[in-house]
């Protein structure tokens, strides 16, 4: 058995063995491990952000634009929805003129076209119509993008496009045209220049003859213009010509609402048009005061790419299928614009794809029997209506109705009204007034702008 080694080595290996680590050994490894456990708590500095949303800000201007007369048709009515009295800056042609609010409304003839500013006070809720002899249009205001479907260019069918540039500067646009085979290459239609508080029209059927329907889009690339349509159809026969402003959609849908098809027996025609790239299919359903439903013997509708096509709806929309009906539903696989030409011996009307109004919308009333179409709720909701009379008396002070999905609603007007003020709650609906007087009209209403943006300018960041 060997002996333990002098001096006691064996304790010694068992000493060295069980040394603890020195303090030098313990920093060299913790210092690291406290330096990655710093750096991921250490967030880096957010990059401050080039843009900034616009704030909104209570509407200081705003401008309507009404188109120059048709036969007859020279009463303007006027109105605020704040019933607020004062002085709104007018342009009738190239003459600058004013015309004076009284609590709200306010009526006056003219024969050439009309740029209607008003301000302060009077800018939220600005309101005109132009009306006369069977016929009416709202005023609309500016915008960069319009589209009009049906229109004609021979000469049973003609219509005739109207720009008014409502500005000191020059405005210019593009007006893209299809028919029932594609798109329709029109060079006076490009580049058109409009100087600062000039109009300009053009006759399609002297631009681009045609005998399709045909659709168009107004494309404003530089400064403001209000574009209008006037459309004539003159029969073969002894019948007389008979003329109404086309309203215009503000862009293509999926699913639209056409509100307003007019109660008598009539011709009636459906003009679709498709501006994308894809076949298109679309279906009809009528929609009355109790159901959405689709007529039997009415098939879809395929629409090619870059086209437009009729379809006659006068079977359709005549007797017992059509009674209690207020409103056409049209339901795309892609975009369309559309509208409903209603035509009888010596008056036409148009029913056009309305926008979808949540919130309030308005209207200045002309004279004649009056009645709001609704149509479109996408929920249960109510409708609240006001309306006042020339001297700015209380006609209406607030109707509710009550707003159902896959139903239509019809809320008749007093004939002294001149101004109605519409409110939607809990949903939105398309809204469109109906006017007979001498003949009917159907005016799409809007959403109702009371508020502007303002942009959020800041010095560069360096």
């Amino acid at each position: 058995m060997a002996e333990r080694a002098p001096g006691g080595g064996r304790r010694r290996v068992a000493e060295v063995t069980g040394r603890r680590p020195s303090p030098l050994t313990l920093l060299a490894v913790a210092i690291p491990l406290l330096t990655v456990a710093a750096l991921g708590l250490v967030r880096p500095a957010e990059t401050p952000s080039t843009s900034h949303a616009p704030t909104g800000a209570p509407l200081d201007r705003s401008t309507a634009v009404c188109p120059p007369r048709l036969p007859g048709a020279d009463d303007l009515r006027l109105g605020s929805t704040g019933l607020a009295s004062g002085e709104l800056d007018l342009r009738v042609g190239r003459q600058d003129d004013t015309e004076t609010l009284a609590d709200g409304v306010a009526a006056r003839t003219e024969r050439q076209y009309v740029v209607v500013n008003g301000s302060g006070d009077l800018a939220p809720g600005l309101v005109v119509t132009r009306s006369g002899a069977g016929s009416a249009t709202g005023c609309d205001q500016p915008a960069p993008e319009r589209w009009f479907t049906g229109l004609g260019a021979s000469a049973e069918h003609a219509s005739t496009l109207t720009l008014v540039n409502p500005d000191k500067g020059p405005a210019v646009a593009d007006v893209m045209v299809w028919d029932g085979s594609g798109p329709v290459d029109v060079p006076a239609l490009r580049g058109i220049r409009v100087p600062g508080g000039r109009s300009t029209s053009f006759d399609l059927s002297e631009v681009t003859p045609n005998r399709d329907a045909l659709a168009a889009q107004v494309l404003v690339s530089r400064g403001r213009l209000a574009s209008s349509v006037v459309d004539v159809v003159d029969p073969v026969g002894r019948d007389a010509p008979v003329r109404e402003w086309l309203p215009s959609q503000a862009t293509p849908t999926a699913t639209s609402y056409l509100a307003g098809v007019g109660t008598t027996p009539a011709d009636r025609t459906l003009t679709l048009a498709n501006p994308g790239d894809s076949e298109v299919r679309v279906a009809l359903k009528l929609v009355s005061e109790e159901s959405e439903f689709a007529p039997s013997g009415v098939e879809e509708v395929t629409l090619a790419p870059a086209s437009v096509s009729e379809v006659d709806l006068s079977g359709v929309l005549r007797g017992r299928t059509a009674e209690g009906v207020q409103a056409l539903k049209l339901e795309a696989t892609g975009p369309v614009t559309a509208s409903l030409r209603t035509q009888v011996p010596g008056d036409l009307a148009f029913s056009v794809a309305g926008a979808t109004v949540v919130g309030e919308t308005a209207a200045a009333l002309p004279a004649g029997s009056k009645r709001l179409v609704v149509a479109g709720a996408g929920a249960p909701g109510v409708l609240t209506l006001q309306a006042w009379d020339e001297d700015g008396r209380v006609v209406v002070r607030e109707r509710r109705v009550e707003l159902d999905p896959a139903t239509a609603a019809r809320v008749r007007l007093p004939d002294e009204a001149v101004l109605a003020l519409v409110a939607i709650e809990r949903t939105g609906a398309v809204v469109a007034l109906e006017v007979s007087d001498r003949g009917l009209s159907v005016l799409p209403l809007s959403q109702l702008v009371t508020t502007s943006q303002v942009p959020d300018v800041r010095p560069a960041q360096r």
